[in-house]
């Protein structure tokens, strides 16, 4: 057989009692107007009745649905001017990063899930990504890590090429701010050169391999994450 191999180290999944009380947070990064037109957040919501049927508790996010302003940069006039709460946030009273920002602080696994756009991970990602610059900001500046013992995986979905590449600056991100990465942490599907984007979610719902990624790569997390608490709890 030329290729990779299916079935081959696949994570089992995690018990039941093992998954109860474990807080999982899906954020979904496609600008589709309405639910259930992205593909990318489709199996974001995949993952989370994964987590959902074994008792994790779960939250889903659209950042389509919040009103988020722009970084203002901050930082680059000084790192202690970066603060959190935001100053964004401080400054406009409709902007509700701060429903982000408390999912994230509380759950023990985050989920991301984003098209491909040109080649990178898209604009409502990466408004999301530099918002988040005052959680890391808290470590690298002023000493106080605020993510501890939480992981990361990502959900990638788009055509031609890009994946790798959204996948190193993102998997960059979360480690930067203090996230764990499980054994598998990405789940991914890659179109086919002829763009054909109305065929895609039957060939992503078809495809064996990107399955099993979305599948190993809840277990993995889940797993990470109660071997985090316990070792908390120790």
């Amino acid at each position: 057989m030329v290729g990779r191999k299916f079935g081959v180290g696949s994570i089992p999944q995690v018990a039941p009692e093992q998954a109860k009380g474990l807080r999982v947070v899906g954020i979904s990064g496609s600008s589709r107007a309405e639910p259930g037109m992205s593909k990318s957040e489709r199996l974001l919501l995949d993952a989370l009745g994964r987590c959902e049927a074994i008792g994790c508790e779960t939250k889903f996010i659209r950042l389509k649905d919040l009103k988020i302003y722009e970084c203002e940069g901050n930082y680059s006039e000084n790192p202690a001017d970066c603060t959190y709460p935001c100053q964004t946030s401080m400054k406009f009273g409709n902007d509700q990063m701060d429903i982000v920002y408390t999912a994230v602080l509380d759950c023990d696994v985050l989920f991301l899930a984003t098209p491909i756009r040109w080649n990178n991970h898209s604009a409502l990602v990466q408004k999301f990504v530099e918002r988040m610059n005052c959680i890391e900001n808290q470590y690298s500046w002023f000493g106080n890590r605020m993510i501890r013992n939480k992981v990361a995986g990502l959900i990638i979905i788009g055509h031609v090429d890009g994946m790798q590449h959204v996948a190193g600056n993102l998997l960059n991100f979360f480690a930067w701010l203090g996230f764990h990465i499980p054994e598998v942490s990405i789940a991914s599907w890659v179109g086919e050169n002829d763009e054909d984007t109305t065929k895609d979610w039957e060939q992503i719902r078809k495809n064996r391999y990107t399955q099993e990624d979305l599948i190993d790569m809840v277990n993995s997390s889940l797993r990470l994450a109660r071997s985090l608490k316990q070792q908390v709890c120790e």
